[in-house]
């Protein structure tokens, strides 16, 4: 039976051992064909910011109009501040997902390919034994 004796070098070594033991930059992989990075900015979809009323007039009913218009946009911006609360950790929820599915397929596809390479080293080691105890 033959044995192959597979060693991998010292600088395969250390490199290996590098990778395993640095820290991965935080922002390294890409969204669909965008790079993630510092610096992109996020927008809500659905959420809608309510609009500013104005704040005008000379007299007291004017006044008291101005501040029944800033209680209600007041409420207004606490439930626009909720929806955004709701639909960024929706967003940010799914993009873990997504980021994890992500990674996760490329781990299976390296061991796919360690598998399909381990197949064609054994069928190789098979056809030498083959070809040795024909001798």
């Amino acid at each position: 039976m033959i044995k192959a004796n597979i060693t991998a070098s010292p600088f395969v070594c250390t490199l290996a051992l590098a990778l395993a033991i640095l820290p991965v930059p935080a922002f390294a992989g890409k969204l669909s064909s965008e790079k993630v990075k510092t610096g992109m900015k996020y927008k809500v979809t659905v959420c809608q910011r309510p609009d500013m009323p104005k704040v005008k007039g000379n007299s007291q009913k004017n006044y008291d109009n101005a501040v029944k218009a800033y209680e209600a946009y007041s409420v207004a911006q606490q439930g626009f501040a909720d929806c955004v609360e709701r639909e960024a950790g929706g967003d940010l929820r799914t993009l873990q997902e997504v980021i994890f599915a992500g990674g996760q397929e490329e781990i299976a596809r390296s061991q796919r390919d360690i598998d399909a390479l381990k197949a064609d080293l054994d069928a190789f080691r098979v056809e030498l034994e083959g070809k040795a105890g024909k001798k």
